[in-house]
């Protein structure tokens, strides 16, 4: 990263907001020229909804209450009951698997079904307005589509330890999911705003696929002093998960980034980071095996804040970002185009943001386009 941009990029991470004396947030100026985009989206990491818990999420113009029954089933419905309108996040409790209202008791079953009421009486005929919701990665998804039309693809599953929480951090910024995952193809502002050194970089889009795949090596990455060899899997307009696998299959280090649309040119971005160790250097068998998980949670957490330091460049970026719906891209920028012509398949009506793709060129790994 640019020493002059390290002061700002501190003043994000303590303060836990972007703002800048003489600079306004990129919605602030003007209205967003993109829609919400259909597909899943994180409302939460795992550990952040616990069996029993209730919270709600923003998430395209409205509110989610998420909740965990029990047994551990996680669950995302509308926020009102449908008995007077009572606002299930705001006083709502979980009993057994039921999610039960504050106001009159309602009591509604993982179904959404009303199972019972407060008086000691038969329920109504009524049942909550659910959203499809999964869990994968040591993420809650919800699925949105402007026309109400259930999932049409699944989110991938890494193969990870669900055991281990990520250490991880939220952001409120001004931004669109679409731009924030064009960072996986913007090739180009690597090198440029952090730093890294032989790149070599390839990955393209593949048309009415819902996930993408880049591969990249480089220096200057999180692990310092080495060069490092990663994979980005791209969710959706919703999700860039990177997987390392660490030298001598010491273990893996995943790195995920969620932009979640809240309301109209706002984001919430979650950032998270875990390392898995398949053992302690030194430590032999099953001893190191034991305290591999403890070991890894805390340097986890450090990891965190060193990841931070250029992802928090990244916030800067995008909260006074201005969509550019016909950018004039540079040999070096990378597969910026085709990225944005997969990215219409995500949405219910064109968005204007189409752009004829070139030719592919044989052999080429890094950007040249």
């Amino acid at each position: 990263m640019k020493p002059h941009l390290k002061p700002l990029v501190k003043q994000l991470l303590n303060a836990r907001r972007v703002s800048l004396p003489g600079a306004a947030p990129a919605d602030s100026l003007r209205t967003p020229s993109l829609p919400y985009p259909n597909g899943w989206f994180c409302l939460a990491f795992t550990d952040e909804v616990r069996p029993g818990s209730v919270t709600t999420r923003p998430l395209a113009g409205t509110e989610v209450v998420l909740y965990r029954t029990a047994k551990g089933v996680p669950r995302a419905v509308r926020p009102r009951c449908p008995h007077l309108g009572a606002h299930l996040g705001v006083g709502g409790s979980i009993e057994g698997e039921d999610i039960v209202c504050p106001f009159h008791r309602f009591a509604f079953d993982p179904d959404g079904t009303c199972v019972r009421t407060g008086y000691d009486k038969p329920p109504p005929k009524a049942s909550l307005a659910q959203y499809p919701v999964c869990e994968a990665n040591g993420s809650i998804y919800v699925w949105w589509h402007a026309l109400g039309v259930p999932p049409q693809w699944e989110v991938p599953v890494f193969p990870m330890d669900d055991r281990q929480p990520y250490s991880h951090d939220t952001f409120d910024i001004a931004g669109h999911p679409q731009d924030v995952i064009e960072n996986a193809f913007d090739w180009g502002h690597l090198p440029a705003l952090h730093g890294l050194k032989g790149l070599d970089i390839e990955g393209t889009p593949v048309a009415g696929e819902p996930t993408s795949t880049v591969t990249a090596t480089a220096r200057g990455t999180m692990m310092r002093g080495f060069r490092q060899s990663y994979t980005l899997t791209v969710i959706g307009l919703a999700t860039i998960a990177a997987r390392t696998v660490l030298p001598r299959d010491a273990g893996t280090l995943y790195v995920m980034l969620h932009a979640t649309p809240t309301s109209p040119g706002r984001i919430q971005l979650r950032f998270g980071t875990k390392l898995e160790l398949n053992g302690i250097p030194g430590v032999p068998g099953t001893v190191g095996r034991a305290a591999a998980m403890p070991v890894a949670r805390l340097l986890s957490a450090v990891l965190q804040r060193v990841a931070s330091v250029d992802t928090g460049a990244d916030l800067l970026m995008w909260h006074y970002q201005e969509h550019v719906e016909h950018p004039k891209l540079a040999k070096g920028d990378g597969p910026i185009g085709r990225y944005r012509q997969w990215a219409q398949q995500f949405y219910t009506e064109p968005t204007g943001d189409l752009m004829p793709p070139r030719p592919p060129r044989a052999g080429a790994s890094r950007s040249d386009e």
